[in-house]
């Protein structure tokens, strides 16, 4: 196993637009994520955690750039990818998990069909591999019934049916 962390946030500062009440939204920010290793970011809201995630996944709109530092993804520079580079890491080697749980997922498509739907437009894999791939995923994120969960909808998994219960 490499030493080489899998995330480094390296003296990261990410500016706001002309006008803001700070220069920064994010001010020479380091730490690292090691293989297997689990990192919270905790801070009063406004303090840049969703900015800095933003950053990681190239998801940052043009007016809050990062103004210096590096962000490294397995040992990758990834601070100034470009589009397309950042596409092909998004759902193959970097994932998001956005806040509000409610609008994070389409309550019109099951959630197989939302798990195809990334592999579909982030990976080479045909359809029969895809399919296979969404039930190995949803087995290693351990949820019960992998098969009915794929065929759910999102609100059918809402609460404690999810589990089971």
């Amino acid at each position: 196993m490499s030493d080489t962390p899998v995330l480094a946030i390296e003296d990261v500062t990410i500016g706001l637009p002309a006008g803001a009440e700070r220069p920064a939204a994010v001010r020479k920010v380091s730490f690292t994520v090691g293989r297997g290793e689990v990192v919270c970011l905790v801070g009063e809201s406004g303090s840049g955690k969703s900015v800095l995630a933003q950053a990681v996944m190239g998801l940052l709109p043009r007016q809050l750039p990062v103004q210096s530092g590096r962000i490294v993804l397995e040992g990758e520079d990834i601070t100034h990818a470009s589009p397309a580079r950042l596409r092909e890491l998004r759902a193959t080697r970097m994932g998001m998990i956005f806040q509000e749980p409610m609008t994070a997922l389409n309550p019109v498509m099951t959630c197989g069909e939302q798990i195809d739907e990334v592999l579909s437009e982030h990976t080479t894999l045909r359809p029969e591999q895809r399919r296979a791939k969404v039930l190995d995923i949803v087995r290693e994120v351990m949820l019960p019934e992998p098969e009915r969960v794929v065929a759910s909808y999102p609100h059918q998994l809402s609460g404690g049916s999810a589990s089971g219960s």
